[in-house]
Parts: structure tokens; C-alpha cells; sequence
């Protein structure tokens, strides 16, 4: 047990430093990096009984992974008796959140501050709850205002009427994660058009359905191949750059295979294995190791079982992917990559020509190929229509079969930009199964990017950019404009799902 003590000098302190001061004396925090990102929180679930911890005014004992700390009740201030966490790192302008569970043995009140350590004790969090006997989840989000490399979290148990044990588990406070929220594009189509078209009377919807919600940034060959005094380094660097000096989480989307979509609405590419291995390069370092999801080449793996596409170079794409999954995986654990594998229609054959999948060997085997083993899994349903239960069964199926064959494990995650009518079957004929991949009829926004439900999605995510048109090739309905062109009348159909 690690114990505080000293007297709070009061009388020169306003109220709220009052409220807030805390006893110094050596942190019991070791003398680590501090983090930045991610979990900030040490031993939060109290394996390590009470490391990390100090207490002042408390009894403070680990029991069965939990932290019980014990007032006599004869405190007469929230502040007379704490546990806490010292040398946090928070910085001005950045979402963290904050949750823990807590009961008490008998009814009574905790007060949760995040602050400065030393004075003059500003709190960037102040919350007093009321506790029962009952465990409760309690859980906020907040900016910092504050400017630190000591703050404190303090959780301030005194004042009661009568001797109280608590009881503190599962302590967390994290920034740059899906809790704080996804970086949202300023620069996304949808928001260009609406800056553009301010006195359209479709703007502010678009503005509120759509372009307030694009969460996702693709990165191509309109970055230049390769040359390190190229633009694609400083590009990615600005974009989870400015992701992380909000404490929200970006995703970004590596679009660059050479011969990608097979010379279809999409072509394009690096022009040649190298250039994509050196634009990889300088994709990888822009992130720097700062946390981000990467959604790694779109179709490329699908695209790799069709001979025709390949024309023999299928090969050198698992070479290609390979090499980017194993520089994504060397940017550290705050980055998580997730390898394209299609979606369900193009692996299981349930479409209306009732044309044969790949089957979910051949897509493990080539997700194998490209290197799944090094990334943190698979994304599904990019720039596509199924459903998310749809989705979810094929990422399932697909994973455990990568399992089985491969001993890979997988999560994954799905696209639901648009899939909130479902794929589109022929009118009249319900068992047609999901058809047309052109700007289809009929298709509504799904739910914005968050973290995804157990045994579900890891990630729920807005990968392609609704809006945005899939091409303008005899498959699609005429007058489509190009891939990737942003259309007002597709964006305002997918929000009324017209």
C-alpha cells in the first residue's frame, strides 16, 4: 500500500484549487516513456494489485483484481481522503475519455478529476457521482484545457457520513482512440462541394448528413510515385498529424497497386512493383508510428485469383502486399492495418448470375499469400452495399477459415457508408441476391464509423465517401459522373435511400 501525506495549504488557494489540491510527495508511477496515445491508464484492472496507485487518507488494498479503498468516515471534505495516478501526460485541445466501474459498501458519493498535478490544481475533468452497493460503469469525454507532463487522475472518496469501503476496477483513460471519436477529413468531397456550393439548397444537408461524417482519407497515385522529396510522406504525416493533435483516431485507405481495379471505373496505380514499395515507404513513414487504421489496397487480393486481371503477375502482387503489411506492422502497435478481402457477393457467388465466388479457401489462401499474418486483420464490403449482419457472417466465416487453414488471427472490419438498405436486388425477384455495384437504385447511408459490437465488427467505418460516384462505364446508370467524382444528387439520394 502506498500512502500520501501532508497538509493541504488552503488559505492562499481559491475555492476551486481547494477543492482539487492534492498532498505531494514522490510519484508511485515508474519512470517510463509517458504515453501520449492510446491507454494512459497503468494497471487499471489492478493485476498488478495496487502498482501505479497511491492513496492518501485511505486504506488502499488490491483484492481479486479490484482496488478497495477504505475511509473511516471521519473526513469532512471529497479531498481528505484519495486514490490516484500521477505524471500524466495531457495535452490542450485533445479528447481523452475517461471510465472506470465503482461500488461502495454503502451508499455514497465519488468525485472523478483529471488535473493538474501541482498547484494550481486546475481540473480538466471534474465529476461527482453517486455510488450503491451495485457496480456501475461510468464513463466521459472531455478536452483538455490544460498543458501538462504531471497531471494527476484523483478519485476523491472522502466526506462520507460513515466508514465506506470503495471499490475501483477496470480503470481506463485513453486519447486517439475509437472512444474519442474519428478524425473527420476537413478536405472530403462531400465538405469541398458544400464549401463550394453554400447557397445550394441541398448544402446543408449534405453538410449534416454526409460531409460532417466522411472519416476517411484515400491516399493514391495522384500522390507521386516513390521520390522521397514527393508530397505522399508529408501528406499522410499532416493528416495523422492533425488527427492526433485532436485525439481522434484516423483512418486512412492505401489505394495504390499497380493495375489497380483491373483498367476498370478505378484504374490506376503505381507504374511499377518498385515505385508501389518505395510510395509504401513513404506512406508508412508519414504515419510515424502515431495511431491510425489503414484499410490496405482495396479488391487487390480478390483481383488476384482472376488470371485475366493478373495476366501473370499475381505473383508479384502478393509481393507487393506482403511488403506493405510487413512495413505497416514496423510502424508499432498504434497503427492497425486491415488487408482488403472483398465482400460477400464476390467470395460466396450470391449474385443474380448465379456465378460461382471464390470460395472462402481460395480467399483465405490469398489473404495468406499477401501477408495477413502481419496485419491486425480484414476489411469488407469496401466501397459496397451489403449489409452489415451480411457482412459480418462472411467476415466470420472467412476469419475462422483463416484460422483453421493458416493459425491466423483476424478481426475485421466493415464498410457501411452506404449499406443501409442492403445490397440491391432485381425489383419483384427478393432472392436475386446482391447485384449491381454502379451507383445502384435505392441505397441509403448506414451507421457512421464507430467501434463495432462483440462478436461483430471491430470497426464499423465510412470507407468509401458517400457520395461519390463508383464510375461511369456501361454498368452504371447513365449519366453517372467518373469514379471518385462527388455527385450532390447521388449523396441526397443515399440520405433519403431514394
Amino acid at each position: 500500500m502506498i500512502m500520501r501525506s501532508g497538509l493541504l495549504r488552503a488559505a492562499a488557494a481559491p475555492a476551486l484549487a481547494l477543492a482539487l489540491l492534492t498532498p505531494t510527495a514522490p510519484s508511485a508511477v515508474a519512470a517510463d516513456p509517458q504515453p501520449v496515445y492510446g491507454e494512459l491508464a497503468a494497471n487499471g484492472t489492478f493485476a498488478a494489485g495496487t502498482t501505479g496507485w497511491w492513496s492518501s487518507g485511505a486504506a488502499m488494498t488490491a483484492t481479486g483484481g479490484e482496488l478497495v479503498a477504505s475511509v473511516d468516515g471521519a473526513t469532512a471534505d471529497p479531498w481528505d481522503a484519495i486514490v490516484g495516478q500521477d505524471a500524466l501526460r495531457f495535452r490542450p485541445g485533445v479528447r481523452y475519455t475517461l471510465s472506470f466501474d465503482a461500488r461502495a459498501s454503502v451508499a455514497a458519493t465519488l468525485r472523478a478529476t483529471a488535473q493538474l498535478g501541482g498547484e494550481p490544481y486546475t481540473a480538466t475533468l471534474d465529476r461527482t457521482v453517486a455510488l450503491t452497493t451495485t457496480s456501475q460503469r461510468f464513463s466521459w469525454t472531455f478536452t483538455s484545457g490544460i498543458d501538462t507532463t504531471t497531471g494527476a487522475l484523483n478519485f476523491q472518496l472522502g466526506g462520507q457520513p460513515v466508514p465506506t469501503d470503495f471499490v475501483l476496477d477496470n480503470v481506463s483513460l485513453t486519447t486517439s482512440t475509437a472512444r474519442e471519436g474519428f478524425y473527420t477529413d476537413p478536405d472530403n468531397t462531400a465538405a469541398t462541394w458544400v464549401g463550394d456550393n453554400p447557397l445550394d439548397p441541398r448544402a446543408a444537408r449534405i453538410k449534416a448528413s454526409v460531409a460532417d461524417h466522411n472519416t476517411v482519407k484515400w491516399f493514391g497515385d495522384w500522390d507521386a510515385d516513390g521520390d522521397p522529396t514527393t508530397a505522399i510522406r508529408t501528406e499522410v504525416s499532416n493528416y495523422v498529424g492533425a488527427a492526433a493533435d485532436q485525439g481522434r483516431l484516423p483512418v486512412l485507405v492505401a489505394y495504390n497497386i499497380p493495375g489497380r481495379d483491373c483498367g476498370g471505373a478505378s484504374s490506376g496505380g503505381a507504374g511499377s512493383p518498385d515505385l508501389y514499395k518505395a510510395w509504401i515507404d513513404q506512406f508508412t513513414q508519414g504515419i510515424a508510428g502515431r495511431p491510425a487504421i489503414v484499410v490496405l489496397e482495396p479488391d487487390a487480393v480478390a483481383q488476384a485469383s482472376d488470371d485475366a486481371c493478373m495476366k501473370g503477375t499475381a505473383e508479384q502482387r502478393f509481393d507487393m502486399l506482403w511488403y506493405a503489411t510487413q512495413h505497416l506492422q514496423q510502424q508499432g502497435p498504434s497503427v492497425r492495418t486491415y488487408l482488403d478481402a472483398g465482400n460477400a457477393t464476390w467470395t460466396l457467388g450470391a449474385d443474380l448470375s448465379g456465378t460461382q465466388g471464390i470460395g472462402l479457401e481460395r480467399m483465405a489462401y490469398l489473404l495468406n499469400r499477401s501477408g495477413i499474418s502481419m496485419a491486425r486483420g480484414i476489411s469488407v464490403n469496401v466501397s459496397n452495399f451489403d449489409d452489415t449482419p451480411v457482412s459480418d457472417d462472411y467476415a466470420a466465416r472467412l476469419t475462422a477459415r483463416l484460422r483453421s487453414d493458416f493459425g491466423v488471427t483476424s478481426r475485421w472490419v466493415v464498410d457501411t457508408s452506404r449499406n443501409g438498405n442492403g445490397g440491391w436486388v432485381v425489383p419483384g425477384s427478393p432472392d436475386s441476391g446482391h447485384v449491381g455495384f454502379c451507383n445502384p437504385p435505392q441505397r441509403r447511408l448506414g451507421v457512421t464509423s464507430r467501434a463495432g459490437s462483440a462478436g461483430g465488427a471491430e470497426y464499423q467505418l465510412w470507407i468509401k465517401n458517400p457520395g461519390d460516384s463508383d464510375g461511369d462505364s456501361d454498368q452504371c446508370p447513365a449519366g453517372s459522373p467518373p469514379a471518385g467524382r462527388f455527385s450532390p444528387d447521388l449523396a441526397e439520394a443515399l440520405i433519403d435511400g431514394a
